[in-house]
């Protein structure tokens, strides 16, 4: 198995991206990625207004994908993630749903073992790992990789996990994914700006769905099907997810809009990835066994 090394990294997603790396459809390959903060944050005395926004999530590639073509459905399969020993939170008043509250920006390093995240001496939570940034080139124009977008991007959305499938348009031949940005530990919303930031090593097989033709974003997992979107404002997220979800679900039961609707209303779930980025991202879920 092929390992991607993180020495090649993106800091924009755009049509005009060359390959850093050339992989078979339906290769598994190991993804060495950087931390959201690409190591400028070593210390508590470091915040961040001390960051670099231009070193702003360094996401590994572009990856090509060979038979890959322009319009096609991208399939990425997360199989492992495996996250490196220590990771970064940081608040501050940039930063975040409530930012302007906070008094002064603050930096805590943690240690992650076990399944667990050690916020404290006497408090741990538990892991959830995900990617927070994978992306394709857009059809056009330039977005830094802090952005989301119909490309994927920075989406921060926990649910691309262990044991998911994340599909994506393709815009260019080859696709040009990118991937980044993993968090050890986050919750829906990433309200202070930040998850659990951290280096990671994430194993992935890329190759083309012939099933599913999709303009944003979908997420498979084992037993749930999420559509995403990121806009300028929460209600048009959430109006976006749930048009994609309502058409989604006519199409896997081969019912009408209205019906279909229904059954979103009674049997989906509507949430929140993250309101911490430039675009707002919205999510809806739906259990396969509805469909």
């Amino acid at each position: 198995m092929r390992r991607l090394s993180c020495r090649n990294v993106i800091f924009e997603f755009s049509a005009k991206n060359k390959p850093a790396y050339s992989v078979d459809l339906g290769e598994r390959i190991v993804v060495e990625t950087r931390d959201a903060f690409d190591s400028q944050i070593k210390s508590t005395r470091k915040t961040f207004e001390d960051v670099d926004m231009e070193r702003v999530n360094p996401a590994t590639g572009p990856i090509e994908v060979r038979g890959l073509a322009r319009g096609e459905t991208l399939s990425v399969s997360i199989e492992k993630i495996k996250c490196a020993s220590k990771g970064l939170i940081m608040c501050s008043p940039d930063l975040g749903n409530v930012g302007s509250l906070v008094r002064k920006s603050r930096t805590k390093l943690v240690d992650i073992a076990g399944g667990k995240v050690r916020l404290d001496k006497d408090l741990l939570i538990d892991a959830n790992p995900h990617v927070g940034v994978i992306g394709v080139s857009p059809r056009s124009g330039e977005f830094p990789t802090y952005y989301p977008g119909d490309f994927g991007g920075n989406m921060d959305t926990v649910d691309v996990c262990e044991r998911s499938r994340l599909y994506l348009p393709t815009y260019v031949d080859g696709g040009m994914v990118a991937v980044g940005d993993v968090h050890a530990a986050m919750g829906d919303g990433e309200v202070c700006g930040t998850g659990v930031e951290v280096a990671a090593e994430v194993t992935v097989v890329l190759d083309r769905s012939d099933d599913l033709e999709v303009k944003r974003p979908m997420i498979e997992t084992p037993t749930r099907w999420i559509a995403f979107a990121a806009v300028k404002t929460l209600d048009e997220a959430a109006r976006t997810v749930t048009e994609d979800m309502v058409r989604f679900i006519a199409s896997k039961r081969g019912v009408d809009f209205e019906e279909a609707y229904m059954l979103a209303s009674v049997g989906a779930n509507l949430g929140i990835s993250q309101v911490a980025d430039p675009l707002m991202a919205a999510k809806m879920s739906i259990s396969k066994r509805y469909l």
